[in-house]
């Protein structure tokens, strides 16, 4: 356990219009990369390699509008940046635009160290629908997911592997690369920053009741809150080591801010004011050697940050007291990491050992109540959350796998009667989702996999007629969302196909005569050869592709006159 001994300023320079720092722009050597604007050429900016003296040294050149956030690869081969509504991929001196196609409203993006991968949220123009999705440098989509919760940061750990989701309403997923979720968190106030090592610690940092408040907290293994610290300021940003240093950038008044590490328990432990500038961005390197802030005004700063392991030099009676002073707040978790963190430093440390027996046993009670009441609200995940954070901080417990297996028993079964009674009801949707989580309870079981084909199939009936009413209608979006759901829940019989073909035809038809009377002739023809390719006697589109080609014709013979003339 690292305990920050002194912090000495490298360097602070003034570089007009510099972008706030990337996740992981400080090296482990203490050199930075940042995106800084050309003095002279609009839309032009540079990525500049900052060395530990001050020095800087231009290494790429890209031209695009003014980025709202920028991110760097740590080797400089890929980076990224956001506009409102656009994210630009930035590789091998070329630019391309992530998901070109769909008109979206950006709210965060991360990259992870190496440029391997990135996260980004965005929500619809509409604002009604948070996504994620996860890409690899070369601006190909892996995946995407809706969230059902307004998202407002997102992090990814350095090599990329877990991922991190944030919220407005204080909610807090963490995921790993294939999407699945290892656990949920939940505060009472909006997410302004977060960062994580992945299962073992995520932090976060949300803003208080007014502007001039807000707090650190961290979570632990399971999803369970292991300390949270008050402290005065709005949170900007927030960094976090892989030897565990925490840093966080506040704003103090709109023209001034703070910079606060903290210990792995929580603990301020140096602090340094802004009073000239509100800063803008924060990153501290992955051995927690060096941290860097920028400011508003274009400042860049560079700390030094000298380490030692604090619990290897205190004494029995020093190290006893203060595991008993962190039992006392209520900080359990905290106690247990403490005093084992102790023990590895001083194993001979008898006292220490026997608190850690003691601590553990209440912790083991503490989260067994816990489970307890989340299953009495039927609030299974977190109850098993309470169990599974019991087995990681009490592995040799003999009572606790059978505890939580019967538990993950007990779900089970409810969520298998639960889809019972919404089968039963119609409600194919909702019998779905009832099975899903019985298999995620115990997905040995054959029992749910069963249930869940009969409500995939039952759910896929339902959008196919669904689909034939749209498509009766003449709403052929509609019709096509509903068929494009049946399919997915296996409805791949010959008239379905069928259903959807035509409600493809009807779909891109319509799109073409409204382009067609909009005087998009091109765009109108594009159509009308797709409900072609579908449906080839359809004598509609043959004959409007001949009225678009003519009109087409005549606009490029007009054109030719003009250029004569």
């Amino acid at each position: 356990m690292a305990d920050i001994d002194n912090v000495n300023l490298l360097f602070l320079r003034r570089v007009r219009g510099i972008a706030p720092l990337s996740r992981f722009a400080v090296g482990l050597s203490g050199s930075l990369v940042a995106a800084v604007p050309d003095e002279l050429e609009v839309r032009t900016s540079h990525i500049a390699r900052f060395e530990g003296n001050g020095r800087s040294k231009i290494q790429e050149t890209f031209s695009v509008e003014t980025l709202r956030k920028v991110e760097i690869a740590a080797d400089l081969t890929h980076y990224l940046g956001t506009t409102e509504d656009d994210l630009y991929l930035f590789r091998d001196g070329k630019k391309s635009r992530f998901l070109p196609d769909r008109r979206v409203s950006y709210t965060d993006v991360a990259l992870a160290e190496d440029g391997s991968r990135f996260i980004c949220a965005f929500c619809d123009m509409m604002q009604s629908v948070s996504t994620i999705a996860l890409g690899e440098r070369t601006g190909r989509l892996l995946w995407h997911k809706d969230i059902g919760f307004e998202v407002s940061r997102v992090a990814l750990t350095r090599s990329g592997e877990f991922l991190v989701v944030a919220g407005q309403g204080g909610e807090l997923h963490l995921m790993d690369g294939s999407r699945k979720t290892i656990y949920t968190h939940r505060q009472d106030a909006p997410i302004a920053a977060v960062a994580t090592l992945g299962p073992d610690r995520t932090v976060f940092a949300c803003s208080g009741d007014d502007e001039n408040t807000g707090g650190v907290g961290c979570v632990g293994p399971g999803g369970g809150l292991l300390w949270f610290t008050e402290l005065l300021g709005e949170p900007i940003e927030l960094a976090l080591s892989d030897a565990g240093t925490i840093a966080v950038l506040l704003a103090t008044d709109v023209s001034s801010g703070r910079l606060i590490f903290l210990s792995d328990d929580g603990l301020p432990v140096w602090d340094f004011d802004f009073d000239e500038a509100r800063p803008s961005g924060l990153s501290v390197s992955a051995d927690g050697s060096h941290a860097a802030v920028t400011l508003k005004d274009g400042t860049l700063a560079l700390y030094e940050l000298h380490l030692s392991e604090r619990l290897s030099t205190l004494s029995d009676a020093v190290a006893l007291s203060e595991a008993r002073h962190t039992i006392d707040s209520g900080n359990l978790i905290g106690a247990v990491r403490l005093l084992r963190g102790r023990l590895i430093e001083a194993p001979s440390d008898l006292g220490c050992a026997a608190l850690l027996t003691e601590t553990l046993t209440a912790l083991t009670a503490r989260l067994t109540i816990e489970a307890q009441s989340a299953e009495a609200v039927g609030d299974w995940r977190a109850a098993d959350a309470s169990f599974s954070q019991a087995l990681d901080e009490s592995p040799f417990d003999p009572k606790l796998p059978a505890e939580r297996a019967a538990l993950r028993q007990r779900w089970h079964r409810s969520a298998v009667a639960e889809g019972r009674r919404a089968l039963a009801a119609g409600n194919a949707p909702a019998a779905e989702r009832a099975f899903l989580e019985a298999i995620e309870a115990d997905p040995l079981q054959t029992e749910a996999r069963s249930a869940l084909g009969e409500a995939r199939a039952s759910a896929a009936t339902f959008a196919i007629e669904a689909g034939k009413r749209h498509l009766a209608l003449g709403e052929t979006a509609d019709a096509l969302r509903a068929l494009t759901e049946a399919r997915r829940r296996g409805a791949t019989d010959t008239e379905t196909g069928d259903i959807l073909r035509q409600a493809r035809v009807a779909d891109a038809l319509s799109l073409g005569n409204t382009l067609y009377n909009d005087r998009q002739y091109a765009a109108a023809l594009f159509q009308f050869k797709k409900v072609l390719r579908l449906d080839p006697r359809n004598s509609e589109a043959l004959q409007k592709v001949g009225y678009a080609q003519n009109f087409l014709s005549d606009n490029q013979l007009s054109e030719r006159f003009s250029r004569l003339e």
